[in-house]
Formats: structure tokens, sequence, C-alpha cells
């Protein structure tokens, strides 16, 4: 092979090298961007059963230690809330509201049915935490094994 045709195919190897390169490049930029576009357009987010913990929120809307419920540890945005309970559920929940500093504002009744954030908010609620209290346990007492069970007897929904 002569110097000039060996030139030549190295020449041609390094433009077949640049040219799949940047064709997978924009392919890569593609479908970033086309995920970035769909995650987007998931406009809410569903709280799971690892959020809760067991123990309870009293009066004042503060963690008290408790065997008989389970509660929500971080505060939830109002903003879009939706709760629905699935079939033959056999729990109740309570609403705790708070507002944008953090200071417990009231708290709803039990509730047995499905909850949307347009009804009955208090004014000046921007976030929430919840309790689930069984409404039938066994033993009276909710053990870490019971904890997801419960809370996935709720689906919490919220806007992103």
């Amino acid at each position: 092979m002569s110097k000039s045709s060996f030139k030549k195919k190295v020449k041609n190897d390094k433009l077949k090298f640049a040219v799949i390169t940047i064709v997978f490049v924009v392919l890569s930029m593609a479908l970033i961007g086309l995920f970035v576009k769909l995650d987007r357009q998931t406009s809410f987010t569903t709280i799971g059963g690892e959020s809760y913990s067991i123990g309870t929120l009293d009066e004042k809307g503060e963690f008290a230690e408790s065997d008989l419920s389970i509660y929500l540890r971080k505060d939830i945005t109002v903003d879009g809330l939706k709760c629905q309970l699935k079939k033959d559920s056999n729990i109740s929940y309570k609403l705790f509201f708070y507002d944008e500093e953090g200071e417990f504002l009231g708290v709803s009744g039990d509730l047995v049915e499905d909850y949307e954030s347009d009804e009955e908010t208090p004014v000046g609620a921007s976030s929430v935490r919840i309790v689930i209290t069984p409404i039938e346990d066994e033993d009276g007492k909710v053990s870490l094994v019971e904890v997801l069970g419960y809370a996935n007897q709720l689906t919490v929904t919220v806007n992103k």
C-alpha cells in the first residue's frame, strides 16, 4: 500500500469516526431532552408508604408517641392534595394543616372518604401531614410490618 492511499484511508477513518461521534452526541441529547419533557408532563407526585412511621400528631400538630396509628413524617403541600381510600380499606385518617412558617392551623375530623384539597382546607394552609388509624387491628397496636399495609390503603397525591 502506498503512502498516499494509506493517508486517504486514515483520513476516511477519521471522518467516519467524527460523523459517528456527532450522530451519537445528537441522539443522546435528543433522548435526554425527551426524558426531561416527559418528566415535566407528570404534574403530580404520589406519596409512598415509606414516608410514614408509627406514631401520631397531637392537638397542637406535634409528634406524639403512640402505637395506635401511623403518621406522615414530613409535611407535603396542599396544592392539588388528593387522598383516595382503597376499596375495602379498614382505616380512617386525619389531616393536620400548617401555614408557610410551619405553624399549626387545624386538623380535620376522622375521614373515611376521599378528600380533595379544595374541600374544607383552612385559609392560609400551605402544607399538611397525615395520621392514619386502623379501624380494626388484631391486637390494637400498629407494628412495624403493618405500616406499609395501612399506608397503602390511602393513595395520597399532590402537585409537583
